[in-house]
């Protein structure tokens, strides 16, 4: 089967070694054809190990300069510079088959019922053309992810200080390993709204652990000298101008109360994307969804905040749940 390209967890925070370099995945034009297995036994293959997706973060560049053609059209958003490394911070989670197969047929159901009402218009809208986020060009499944940083540009000689940093302040916020609910279905866009994606929203954890997770990891990102997310200014994701982050208190202090900031509407995982804004009908069409008829919530929880510096994976594990406390889904 083909290899994935995107990150998967490991456990030893503690270790070194668990900052794996990626590795460049084949180029599409150089893959061997793909060999078909009967269904019977795709199903019966073992999971991938858990640091297997560690090794496949990031795609193989294709070109030096910003190509979309190579990209189904999508445009960087922030320019390369030599020495700045890409990072991200994120939850991940990695669906199963079942999971996996339940996302394909919602995504495919989103794009039948968008063609179907627009049938049903005397004056046609345009649909948007709708790209699962599920596979690798290769046909490979792909981690999904709750983010808990904009795409930071760090320089060569700051990296360490960054996931040491970071680290630091995830731990000291002290979150526990928690499941994941799904709420809705909703499309978003990114900051220059020139990117539009279908995703799942999700519910305020029992312990608020999302936005707690984010305030650590924003403190992290202010005092290395980074925007965090959700606090307004220029970036990735809907990041309207929130008064409980003042720019000029920022600056002073990078200390974030869990208290009076809630960002739990903001919190997704992206299935799919398009480049065509939707129209406000389809928008209320897919947020109307009811998705319990299509996914339940994920079986596995998070029990790892994972930063991806450049092509190489950092993993902080989260405490172990405490006795007592629910670790499963209603």
């Amino acid at each position: 089967m083909s290899l994935v390209q995107y990150p998967d967890s490991d456990s030893d925070e503690d270790n070194t070694a668990h900052a794996i370099p990626a590795q460049p995945s084949p180029s599409p034009l150089k893959s061997a054809q793909k060999r078909k297995y009967p269904e019977s036994a795709q199903d019966d293959l073992p999971p991938l190990p858990a640091a297997f997706h560690d090794l496949y973060a990031t795609n193989a560049r294709m070109s030096t300069s910003d190509d979309p053609s190579l990209h189904g059209g999508r445009k960087r958003a922030i320019p390369h510079v030599e020495g700045n490394w890409p990072s991200h911070v994120y939850l991940e989670w990695i669906p199963s088959q079942t999971e996996s197969d339940s996302l394909h047929a919602l995504i495919q159901h989103v794009g039948e019922m968008l063609r179907l009402q627009n049938d049903k218009r005397p004056t046609k809208l345009t649909v948007p053309r709708i790209i699962p986020s599920l596979q690798s060009d290769l046909g490979a499944p792909l981690p999904l992810h709750v983010s808990l940083s904009r795409t930071l540009q760090i320089r060569t000689e700051n990296r360490d200080h960054f996931v040491d940093t970071l680290r630091s302040s995830v731990r000291k916020a002290a979150v526990s390993a928690f499941p994941i609910e799904f709420l809705g279905l909703k499309w978003v866009p990114n900051f220059e709204h020139n990117r539009w994606f279908l995703v799942l929203s999700t519910k305020k954890p029992a312990q608020n652990e999302l936005n707690r997770l984010l305030i650590a990891c924003n403190e992290a990102a202010g005092r290395c000298g980074h925007p965090g997310l959700y606090v307004g200014g220029h970036g990735d994701g809907p990041m309207e101008d929130n008064s409980c982050y003042d720019g000029a208190k920022r600056r002073k202090s990078h200390h974030y109360d869990c208290n009076d900031v809630d960002f739990s509407d903001r919190f997704h995982i992206s299935i799919a994307w398009n480049l065509e804004e939707p129209d406000p009908e389809w928008m209320s069409l897919v947020k109307a969804t009811d998705l319990s008829k299509h996914i339940q919530s994920p079986q596995s929880g998070f029990d790892v905040v994972k930063t991806r510096v450049g092509n190489v994976v950092h993993n902080i594990d989260l405490r172990a749940a405490r006795a007592g406390q629910n670790s499963g889904l209603d």
